[in-house]
C-alpha cells in the first residue's frame, strides 16, 4: 500500500499548490486610522450672530472621511463645536472698514469643533483646529461634470456610491440659504455705521484633527497589480498640500497633492488608495497687476505615489477646484486657472461719476417767487447717492449736512469706484493649502513606471 498512496499524495500536494497559486492570498489587514492633520470640512448649519466666546455652533460635514479603500466618516455626519475667542483683525482691514463708512469694532471668531455626531447618533470626541474659512462654495469646472469621465473613474464613483459617500455639495444644498428678503435685509444691515456680525449659513470651514481617531482593522480590498494606472481621462479626487498663489508662486515651484477618493478598477480592484500622493509642478504664474489686471495660474501634474510603492509616471491636469464664488475663478481648456470680471463693475463708477455730476447742477427757479431767475441747491438724491458711494449710509447721512460735504463724499466715491474697478490693481489666483482639486490624466496610453533617481 506505501508505494501506491506515495503517487496520490503527491497528486493532491500537486493540485492543493495549483490550487493556491490560482487564488489570490487574502489581503491584510488595514487600520482604519484617519491620521492627525487631516482636514474635515464642516458646513456650519445656521446663521450664528457673534456675541461672545463660548457660543455653540453646529455643522454638516461636507466631504466623507476616506481610510485607504473606505469611508470611516460619512459625508452628512454632524459636527458640534464653539467659538473658542473672538479676535480681532489686521489693521489694514479695519481701516478699509472705515472708509468705507463701517464704524463696527470687527471681530474675527475663531472657531473650535469638539464633537462628531454619526448617523446612529453615537457620539466621537475630537479635537481640531479651524485654518480657513469659505462662505460661498462652488465648483469649478472646465467642462460640465461626468461628460469627460474615464472607465476606471466611473467605476470609482459607483463604489463610492456603494460605500455611501453622497456628493459633498447635497451636504451643502440642505442648509437652506436666505431668500431674496433675507440678503436684501442683510445687505441693508450690512451698509449701517455700527451693525452686529454674523457666521453665514453655509459657511465651510476647514478643521485639521489635532489627535488621530482610531476605527480598528478591516479586510482590505484586493489590489490591482504594482505599476497599473487609472485609465487615459480618469479623474482623481485630491487636496492641494501647499498654498498656491499666482504673485508668490513662480513658475517650476513643485506641487503636491494627496488622493482623498480611492479609485477602483472595474472588476474593483484598488488601483489607487487614499493617500497617495500626486506630484507635480507650476507651469505658469502670472501675478495681478495694475488696469485691473488679473493673475493666473497653471498647474500640470506629472507623478503618482501609491504608498510603499514605486512612483509612476502620469500626466494630468486641473479638471476641477472648490473655491470662494466672490473668488470668481475659472478654467479653460488646459486646466489653468484665472480670475474673472464681471462687467458690472463698471456700474459703480458710472452712477457715482452721474451722482457727482447731477451735485454739482444747479436747476433754475424761473420768476416763481416774482423776483426774476435764481440759481437754487442741487438735488439732494444725487447727494444722497453720492454720499453712499463715498461713505456707504453713513455718508447718505453726512451728505444732507452740508453741500461742501456731499460734494466731498461724491469725489471721494468716484475716485475709490475708478481705483477699484479701472485702475486698480486685479486679483491673484489663491489656492489655500486644503484645497478641494480634481485632476484629469491625459489621453492616450498609460505610461511606464517612473525610475528611480
Amino acid at each position: 500500500m506505501a508505494p501506491l498512496l506515495a503517487p496520490v499524495l503527491g497528486l493532491g500536494v500537486w493540485l492543493a499548490s495549483g490550487a493556491a497559486s490560482v487564488t489570490d492570498p487574502a489581503p491584510p489587514p488595514v487600520p482604519l486610522v484617519v491620521e492627525a492633520g487631516r482636514p474635515l470640512r464642516v458646513a456650519l448649519d445656521a446663521r450664528t450672530r457673534l456675541r461672545k466666546a463660548g457660543q455653540p455652533v453646529t455643522g454638516t460635514l461636507v466631504d466623507p472621511v476616506y481610510v485607504y479603500d473606505r469611508v470611516v466618516i460619512p459625508a452628512g455626519s454632524k459636527v458640534r463645536g464653539h467659538i473658542a475667542k473672538l479676535a480681532g483683525v489686521p489693521r489694514g482691514a479695519r481701516a478699509r472698514a472705515i472708509l468705507a463708512g463701517d464704524l463696527t469694532p470687527l471681530r474675527r471668531a475663531v472657531l473650535e469643533f469638539d464633537m462628531l455626531v454619526g448617523a446612529d447618533g453615537k457620539e466621537t470626541p475630537i479635537r481640531t483646529e479651524v485654518r480657513s474659512a469659505t462662505a460661498r462654495v462652488a465648483l469649478q469646472t472646465r467642462s460640465e461634470p461626468g461628460k469627460k469621465k474615464g472607465v476606471v473613474a466611473r467605476a470609482g464613483s459607483e463604489v463610492a456610491a456603494a460605500l455611501g459617500a453622497p456628493d459633498p455639495f447635497q451636504a451643502i444644498a440642505a442648509i437652506k440659504p436666505p431668500g431674496r428678503v433675507g440678503k436684501l435685509k442683510d445687505a441693508v444691515v450690512g451698509r449701517l455705521p455700527y451693525h452686529p456680525q454674523y457666521l453665514g449659513a453655509g459657511t465651510v470651514y476647514t478643521a485639521a484633527l489635532v489627535q488621530p481617531l482610531d476605527f480598528g482593522t478591516a479586510e482590505g480590498t484586493p489590489a490591482a497589480e504594482a505599476g497599473t494606472l487609472p485609465a487615459p481621462e480618469s479623474i482623481l479626487r485630491a487636496r492641494l498640500l501647499d498654498e498656491l498663489h499666482s504673485a508668490r508662486t513662480p513658475k517650476g515651484t513643485p506641487v503636491r497633492a494627496v488622493v482623498i477618493e480611492p479609485v477602483f478598477s472595474a472588476d474593483r480592484r484598488l488601483i489607487v488608495p487614499e493617500g497617495t500622493v500626486l506630484g507635480g509642478e507650476v507651469t505658469l504664474a502670472r501675478a495681478a497687476r495694475r488696469l485691473h489686471r488679473n493673475g493666473q495660474l497653471r498647474l500640470l501634474f506629472e507623478t503618482v505615489q501609491v504608498p510603499e510603492q514605486a512612483a509612476l509616471r502620469m500626466r494630468a491636469s486641473l479638471f476641477s477646484v472648490q473655491t470662494d464664488r466672490g473668488d470668481r475663478v475659472a478654467l479653460d481648456e488646459e486646466g489653468g486657472a484665472r480670475v474673472t470680471s464681471s462687467k458690472a463693475r463698471f456700474a459703480a463708477p458710472a452712477l457715482s461719476g452721474l451722482a457727482l455730476v447731477a451735485s454739482f447742477h444747479q436747476h433754475v427757479d424761473y420768476d416763481t417767487d416774482g423776483l426774476g431767475p435764481e440759481t437754487a441747491a442741487g438735488y439732494g438724491a444725487s447727494d444722497a447717492a453720492g454720499g453712499f458711494f463715498g461713505l456707504g449710509l453713513l455718508g447718505v447721512g453726512l451728505s444732507q449736512i452740508a453741500r461742501p460735504a456731499a460734494v466731498g463724499l461724491g469725489v471721494l466715491g468716484l475716485a475709490r469706484s475708478l481705483f477699484v474697478s479701472v485702475f486698480g490693481k486685479g486679483r491673484d489666483v489663491v489656492f489655500p493649502a486644503g484645497t478641494v482639486i480634481e485632476v484629469q490624466l491625459a489621453a492616450g496610453p498609460a505610461a511606464p513606471p517612473a525610475r528611480r533617481p
